[in-house]
Order: C-alpha cells, then sequence, then structure tokens
C-alpha cells in the first residue's frame, strides 16, 4: 500500500511538472535525430524488403512526407517485389507486374487493380518508449553498438506487468476520452487553416471515408471513441510516448469504448475498457489487468503523418473538431516542448540511448517481438 502511496504522489508531481511547461507552439512536435545532421528533409520516397521472424514484408516511407508504412510482402498467393514511385502520391510503389499501389496498400491500376495488401502491426513511436518495451531491439541497417538487452519482466499483483512499476499519473478520467467525436465546423475554419504543413495528425481510413485526429486535440483527451459505418474503433495516443494505434472497440463480441485510466507503465498510456474495467498496454497491445487479462486487441492500419501529407493522399477527409464538449486551450500543447527535448519524465524498465530518445521510429511487431525502422533508411 506503502508503494502504491508513493507511486501516487510521484505520478501526480512529475505529471503536473510534464503539463505545466506550456508553450504557444502546438504544431511542431518532431525532434532532430541524434546522429543525422540538420539538414532539410529529403521528399524521396524509397522502399525497402525485408524479413523478419519469419515475415516477408515491405517498408515504404519519406522524411520529407513524414510517413512509414509497411505491408506483407504475400498477396492473393504470390509474393511481390515492388519498387518506390516519386512524384505521384498517394501512389508510392509498383510491384513486379507493373501495378501501382497506394500509400494505404490498394493496387489502383495494372492486372494486380484491386489487390490489398495486408498491414504489418506497426506504428510510430518515440524510440526510448520502443527501447523500454522491447529492449535490445533490433533497428534496421543500424550499425550501432546494442547497448541494453534488459531482461524478462514478471508480472505480480494480478498484473501481466511489475505492479510497482505501474505508476498513477492521473485520476481515472481526469484526462476526458472524446466518446461524441465532432468533424470540422465553421468554428474551426480558422483553427484548421492555421495548421502548419508538419503539424502531425493520426490517420484513419475505413470504408473510404477518411478520418484525421490532430496530435493537438489528442494531447488533451488521449482516446477518441468513434465509427465509421460496421466498425466501432478507438484512437489511442499516447503523448508521453508519441505513439497512435486504433483498436476494434469490439471485444469478445461485445461493443465497449475506451476511456483513459490515469495509469502509466513504461511512461505508456494504460486505457480501460468500461465494459469490465480491465487495463491494457498500449504498446503491449493487450489486457494487462482485469476480467480480460492476456486478450489481445484487434488493431485496425493507421497512418501518422503530417497534415501537408494527408491533404496530399486524401480527398474530403473529415478532422476532428475542436468541439468536444470540454472547455480547453487547444492551441497551447500542454507538454510544452516534451516532443523535442530529451526528457522521459517517468520511470521506464529499461534505457536504450543508441537514438536520441524523441526520434520517431516505425515499430513493426512480429511475434511479440519489434524491429525498429528510422526515417533516415528512406532517404
Amino acid at each position: 500500500m506503502n508503494s502504491i502511496f508513493k507511486n501516487l504522489i510521484l505520478g501526480l508531481l512529475i505529471f503536473g511538472f510534464a503539463c505545466s511547461s506550456s508553450s504557444n507552439e502546438v504544431f511542431t512536435d518532431t525532434p532532430p535525430p541524434k546522429d543525422t545532421p540538420k539538414n532539410p528533409p529529403s521528399f524521396q520516397i524509397a522502399v525497402v524488403s525485408d524479413s523478419f521472424e519469419g515475415e516477408d514484408f515491405v517498408v515504404a516511407g519519406s522524411e520529407g512526407w513524414n510517413f512509414m508504412v509497411a505491408y506483407k510482402t504475400m498477396a492473393n498467393g504470390k509474393t511481390f517485389h515492388f519498387e518506390a514511385v516519386k512524384g505521384a502520391l498517394p501512389i508510392i510503389m509498383k510491384d513486379d507486374e507493373g501495378s501501382n499501389y497506394n500509400i494505404f496498400g490498394l493496387a489502383v491500376d495494372g492486372v494486380n487493380e484491386g489487390t490489398q495488401l495486408t498491414p504489418m502491426n506497426a506504428f510510430m513511436g518515440y524510440w526510448f518508449s520502443w527501447g523500454a518495451f522491447y529492449p535490445g531491439l533490433e533497428i534496421y541497417e543500424s550499425s550501432i553498438p546494442l547497448q541494453n538487452t534488459g531482461s524478462s519482466v514478471q508480472g505480480s499483483n494480478g498484473w501481466l506487468v511489475p505492479r510497482d512499476q505501474v505508476i498513477v499519473g492521473a485520476l481515472r478520467d481526469a484526462i476526458p476520452a472524446i466518446d461524441d467525436p465532432q468533424f470540422t465546423s465553421p468554428k474551426d475554419e480558422g483553427l484548421v487553416a492555421n495548421l502548419k504543413d508538419d503539424a502531425l495528425v493520426i490517420g484513419v481510413l475505413l470504408e473510404d471515408e477518411a478520418r484525421a485526429y490532430p496530435h493537438f486535440i489528442m494531447n488533451w483527451h488521449e482516446i477518441v471513441n468513434d465509427k465509421i459505418g460496421n466498425t466501432s474503433f478507438s484512437v489511442v495516443f499516447c503523448p508521453l510516448t508519441g505513439t497512435a494505434t486504433v483498436w476494434n472497440r469490439v471485444i469478445n463480441n461485445q461493443e465497449t469504448t475506451f476511456g483513459v485510466s490515469g495509469f502509466l507503465y513504461n511512461s505508456n498510456v494504460v486505457p480501460y475498457d468500461r465494459n469490465t474495467n480491465s487495463n491494457w498496454s498500449q504498446m503491449l497491445q493487450l489486457s494487462v489487468q482485469g476480467q480480460l487479462q492476456t486478450t489481445p486487441s484487434q488493431n485496425l492500419f493507421v497512418l501518422e503523418t503530417s497534415v501537408e501529407t494527408w491533404k496530399a493522399i486524401t480527398t474530403g477527409s473529415k478532422i476532428l473538431s475542436t468541439n468536444t464538449g470540454y472547455n480547453r486551450e487547444y492551441r497551447i500543447n500542454p507538454y510544452g516542448n516534451y516532443p523535442t527535448n530529451s526528457a522521459v519524465n517517468f520511470p521506464v524498465n529499461f534505457t536504450d540511448t543508441r537514438l536520441h530518445p524523441k526520434e520517431r521510429v516505425l515499430g513493426v511487431l512480429v511475434n511479440g517481438k519489434a524491429k525498429a525502422y528510422r526515417f533516415a533508411s528512406f532517404k
């Protein structure tokens, strides 16, 4: 009980510190890579073919266009090989039979028109978070010596993770999830028009409908419970780890919604589902405590990119409105310059200093293991 109380005090103190250094600059949250000169970003699109844990896939990316996506190379019983297509967004690559594919993995022409590539389980996040959850993970095309392989983590006190390392960062629902999301309206036109091109958004495309959830709104809410067509989903964003995932809200044939529990593990958000009050780890992608413990999340494709890119690859996209029902100063980032500094405000199990803590990398997950991809590999 004493350790829980201490964690509560520690969490509240650090959470208050993290949120106290406000800044009027809300739209820039990309840190410089630790070991890369500050040159203008390249808008070249590149693809790499890779294999990890027995899975063959292709990763396409561009530093200037601010995206990395990963797809399995096998579709319709055939294994494809890909090369980059430049200057034709939303088309990013073509296969060895001449069909072009857009950024969402859909073949838009040629003999394979209509083929949909299967997304890998992959999402963006700050380097420190990948190092904390998956210690010793491989970095694609890296010669940097491995610094920390960590050790196995054992759960305790009814949790799949060490209970004494689950920090209380805030009270349950103190950070309110958005349960009735509204999308761009006249009152938002000025705000949306003033979004910088490099502002980050979380992109979802379902049933041919595109929606974007800007970081500057998600910083204040972390979870949006939404629905497109017949698909109910939650957009889960952790400002502390820079990770965005999209989860199906139907679990064991029951539709639920997610809220912000206030817990943090490895500085990462711990959502809870409102049907059973089970707690989930975003980056471990499963319930770590409660009735649904060990249940994995059902992950939907998510594209985290810049406003400039999202506009270039979608038509008629809806953008989450600041008309949330809550009185928040969305033009101010409650985390100040946290996205670009070196601070990691909450305890983590492992620290891997091979890269800048806040460098955004794509993590590809296969069989419970992760591999990281840097923008530097796509220049």
